[in-house]
C-alpha cells in the first residue's frame, strides 16, 4: 500500500487522477479546498516498507495518470543521460487514430508539473513527449489492432532460434496475430514467441 498526500492546484479538474488512484487501492488523502472539484489528487510513490519506486516505474505512473479516461495510452518510457541529467522520452498512441503535436505537448505539461511535485523539482531533466515512430517495435496490443493491413517484420523465437517473418498484417486476436505473407500464406503467430515487431514504411 503507497502513502498518499495531496496537492491542491485549480490548474485543472483532476477527479479522475483520484479514481485512478482508488481503482488500484492506494491510499489518497483528500484536501477541501474553496474549490473542492478543483482539487488535484496526488499520490508519493512510496511502497509500504518505505522504499521509492525507482525513476522508471515513477514516470510510467505519472504518464498513466495523466494519460486516464481518454483515448490515449502509453506504449513506453525510455530513460537516457546521468542521473544528474535525465533525457526522458515517454511514447504514446491514441486509439483514436494520429497523435498531434498539441496533444503531445498539453501531456507534457501535465506530467512536467507531476514529476516537479514528486521530488524532480531543481532536478536537471529533459521531457520529451510523442508518438513511437517506425524505427520502434510494438509495444501495446492496442498497435497490432490499429495497424492492421500494414506491412509488418515480425522476429519469432522458434526451438531456441530466431527467424525473422515479413508480411501484411492480417488479423489479431487477444492470444495471436495472422501475418500475409508475399506468397499469400497464412501464418498465425502466438504472441508468446514473437520477439519483436515494427511496422514496415509503406513503398
Amino acid at each position: 500500500m503507497a502513502s498518499g498526500i495531496c496537492l491542491c492546484k485549480a490548474f485543472k479538474t483532476c477527479i479522475r487522477c483520484y479514481k485512478f488512484w482508488v481503482l488500484r487501492k492506494i491510499s489518497v488523502s483528500l484536501c477541501f479546498v474553496s474549490e473542492p472539484e478543483k482539487a488535484h489528487f496526488f499520490c508519493i510513490w512510496k511502497t509500504g516498507n518505505g522504499v521509492f519506486l525507482d525513476e522508471l516505474d515513477q514516470i510510467k505512473e505519472i504518464a498513466t495518470q495523466v494519460l486516464a479516461d481518454n483515448d490515449l495510452y502509453l506504449v513506453d518510457v525510455e530513460l537516457k543521460g546521468s542521473t544528474g541529467n535525465r533525457v526522458i522520452w515517454v511514447y504514446l498512441e491514441s486509439e483514436k487514430g494520429n497523435v498531434s503535436l498539441d496533444r503531445c505537448a498539453g501531456i507534457s505539461r501535465e506530467m512536467n508539473f507531476l514529476l516537479d511535485a514528486a521530488g524532480w523539482h531543481g532536478r536537471k531533466y529533459t521531457l520529451n513527449v510523442s508518438s513511437p515512430g517506425l524505427d520502434r517495435p510494438l509495444r501495446d496490443i492496442r498497435q497490432y489492432h490499429s495497424n492492421l493491413g500494414r506491412h509488418a517484420r515480425v522476429t519469432v523465437l522458434k526451438d531456441g532460434a530466431e527467424m525473422r517473418l515479413e508480411g501484411e498484417l492480417a488479423g489479431v486476436t487477444s492470444e495471436r496475430i495472422t501475418l500475409v505473407t508475399e506468397n499469400k500464406k497464412e501464418l498465425d503467430i502466438p504472441f508468446s514467441d514473437i520477439v519483436e515487431t515494427y511496422i514496415l514504411a509503406s513503398i
